[in-house]
């Protein structure tokens, strides 16, 4: 299907939908958006319309009007215009497909070479670890949850903050990479729920744990697939062994269909149904905790690392706002083996100051894709030797003389919460340390969709008192009821009141789902 001269309508704005529909009325199509969830500002769309000719609606409109529908693949199917397509059979378009259309043939991207990344966890701290390998001999611009940046030998330079995940917002980190005039051997986009068809490689990190969307009436591992059923001929597929959804599904493709060995799942005894291409073993250095003792904490767990350029003036916090306490790293450490095909090719001692476990599928997935892509395995090894750990990533840290463990980031959800507190409960038992003090909530309620304060209450009735104390931030987080509970209105005011109950015997765990 061509996208020129068509008559079309974008669903939800929200969610990646106005730079879909900019760039289809751009190339010459008649296009209508609608506000499905009536959260966009009305005097944007006006302007919008003003300056776009495309027509915004906050309600459904007939379709027999349109030649064919684009929508997210989370939009509820009941939704009346998505209804009506499927009792009419009108072809409906996922923002996924329609930006791999508008991409595939755009001229100003030959000679770059484009990477997709998607999956249920390890996304962002994959894409990055890639990015930092990739950029020792080519030049890189890397879009994910943590900002826009250009990445030259092994250095992020910020080019941009504050964009989503979502498939439209690709069209807008591609237009502000070309207008601040950097054209990159590779773009690696981190992508949720799904894949656009435009990777020369693409990584599934993973399809576990899965969740619900579109109103609970499909999987997100189903909606993932795309990575995999868009795929060009030609281009190369990088899947978690342990994804047998994802392995059945790449039987038919026609791209090249290479497998990692995730770490997570061997602890989990998922029986893998292949031998995988690439294995990572790793060795207890003198951190790491007992075989029996040790967490699997698959993380996706994104996060705001500080590139080097200063972030844009609309990006600073509030003026009010306290600072952030001073933090500096703490410690852990391991050895890492990396087989391809069954053969060691090398090994990488990591260093202290992070929980390595948190970064297992992260460390398999990059190192398998960077190898791929023609880097030295000597490169790829000194990155990972080099890595620190991602902000708000199981990294620990000291704060102002109390053992921070830094688990806040905008991927953070319940059970990444309850992953991090079992760990600070065996860090707590192994130093003899007195308590805990857990910051937990949220900063902001759109962040991926927030962190639910039912989940909250229950995580605080099931595990609340495992801590000396909670400091609960968010304004929805008021809701939530504990013996042994405080609030505080920002991650910065919980962190310091954290400090003011905390001793140098106690651990402060920081779980706030935030942008940072």
């Amino acid at each position: 299907m061509d996208l020129f001269r068509k008559k079309l309508a974008v669903l939800d704005l929200t969610h990646g939908g106005i730079p879909i529909a900019k760039k289809l009325a751009a190339l010459g199509n008649d296009v209508s958006g609608v506000d499905v969830y009536g959260t966009v500002d009305p005097a944007l769309l006006g302007e919008l319309e003003e300056n776009c000719s495309i027509h915004f609606s906050k309600a459904p409109l007939p379709l027999s009007e349109f030649d064919f529908l684009v929508a997210p693949v989370h939009l509820d199917p009941a939704y009346p215009m998505l209804a009506e397509a499927r009792s009419e059979g009108k072809t409906v378009l996922s923002h996924h497909e329609a930006v791999g259309k508008i991409l595939q043939d755009d001229p100003e991207l030959s000679g770059i070479k484009i990477i997709e990344i998607t999956g249920v966890k390890a996304k962002t701290s994959t894409a990055s670890l890639l990015a930092d390998m990739l950029s020792r001999r080519f030049d890189v611009v890397l879009h994910t949850s943590r900002g826009l940046e250009v990445w030259k030998k092994g250095t992020p330079s910020l080019i941009h903050r504050g964009l989503s995940i979502t498939p439209g917002s690709i069209l807008t980190a591609i237009e502000k990479s070309l207008e601040a005039g950097i054209r990159p051997d590779f773009f690696i986009f981190e992508i949720s729920i799904g894949g656009m068809g435009t990777a020369d490689l693409g990584v599934l990190t993973t399809l576990s744990p899965d969740y619900g969307i579109a109103n609970n009436t499909a999987f997100a591992s189903d909606a993932k697939l795309q990575l995999i059923l868009n795929a060009k001929p030609g281009s190369t597929l990088l899947l978690n062994a342990g994804a047998e959804k994802a392995l059945e599904a790449a039987k038919e493709s026609r791209a090249k269909v290479l497998t990692f060995k995730d770490p997570f799942y061997t602890e989990l005894n998922v029986k893998l149904p292949e031998v995988p291409d690439f294995v990572l073993e790793t060795e207890g250095g003198a951190s790491k905790l007992p075989a029996s003792e040790e967490l699997p904490i698959p993380s996706e767990l994104s996060a705001v690392s500080e590139p080097s350029a200063s972030p844009e003036p609309s990006a600073s916090p509030e003026p009010s706002a306290p600072p952030e306490p001073s933090i500096t790293p703490g410690v852990s450490g391991s050895v890492l083996r990396f087989l391809r095909r069954g053969e060691e090719i090398f090994s990488a001692s990591l260093r202290p100051g992070y929980h390595n476990s948190a970064y297992r599928t992260a460390f398999v997935a990059a190192s398998a894709a960077a190898l791929e892509l023609g880097v030295d395995r000597k490169i790829v090894a000194s990155v990972l030797e080099e890595f620190r750990g991602l902000s708000g990533r199981m990294q620990e840290k000291d704060l102002n003389g109390v053992t921070l463990v830094d688990n806040s980031n905008s991927g953070m959800d319940i059970l990444s919460a309850e992953k991090a507190l079992e760990y600070a409960l065996l860090k707590k038992k192994d130093e003899k340390k007195r308590g805990i003090i857990l910051v937990l909530g949220e900063e902001a309620s759109q962040v991926c969709e927030g962190l639910p304060p039912v989940s909250v209450q229950g995580f605080v009735e099931n595990f609340g008192m495992k801590c000396r104390h909670i400091i609960l931030v968010g304004e929805r987080m008021k809701a939530v009821a504990g013996k042994n509970a405080s609030y505080a209105e920002s991650l910065p005011e919980g962190l310091l009141k954290a400090l003011e109950l905390a001793g140098t015997e106690d651990i402060i765990l920081s779980s706030v789902k935030c942008f940072r």
